[in-house]
Formats: C-alpha cells, structure tokens, sequence
C-alpha cells in the first residue's frame, strides 16, 4: 500500500508539474505579442512626435522667413518711393530752370528781333 500510494503520489505530482509548464508556455506566447504590440505602438507615437516637433519647427522657420521677406519688401517699397520723389521734385526743377531759359532766350531773342526791324 505504501508503495502504490508513493507511486500515485509522484505520478499526480509530475502530472500537476506537466499541467504547469503548459500553462507558463501559453502565457510566454501570449505576452510577446502583447509586447511587440506595446513596442510597435511606442515606437509610433516616438516616430508621431519627432514628426509633430519638426513640423512645428519648419513652420516656425517659415513664419519667421516670411517675416523677415514681407519687411524687407516693405523697405524696399518704402525706399523705391522716397527715390522716385526726390526723381520727380529734381525732374520738377529741372523742368522750372528749362522753361525759365526758354523764356528768357525767347525774349532776347524778340528784343534782338526788334531791333533789327527799328
């Protein structure tokens, strides 16, 4: 009776042990998945932020070089403007001093006329 109640004793034994290791490897199994999955999704929302920060910073970079273009236009504009007034009142005087010469070559001209004709 010993011998049969040791013997059934170690056979339930190695059995309950058998019944556990099934369960450890089922379990290996389903966590990696579970693990590669949680890997995968880290890795995209890493990959979703560096890509949201270097948008970020492309678009600050454009907004500041549309700044810098937009006030340098203004500048330009601002110093086009400013030349072609003082072109236009040098143009003016120009145009003043011309018509003041011609008057008066014109009326030399009539005086000396008037004197040939007396």
């Amino acid at each position: 009776m010993k011998h049969v109640a040791l013997l059934l004793s170690i056979v339930c034994l190695l059995v309950f042990v058998a019944c556990g290791q099934g369960e450890k490897a089922e379990k290996a199994t389903v966590s990696e998945p579970e693990k590669a999955t949680e890997m995968a999704q880290e890795g995209a929302e890493k990959a979703t932020e560096m890509a949201q920060e270097g948008t970020e910073k492309a678009t600050e970079m454009a907004q500041e070089g549309t700044e810098k273009a937009t006030e340098m236009a203004q500048e330009g504009t601002e110093k086009a403007t400013e030349m072609a007034q003082e072109g236009t009142e040098k143009a003016t005087e120009m145009a003043k001093e011309g018509t003041e010469m011609a008057q008066e070559g014109a009326e030399e001209t009539a005086e000396k006329a008037k004197k040939k004709m007396e």
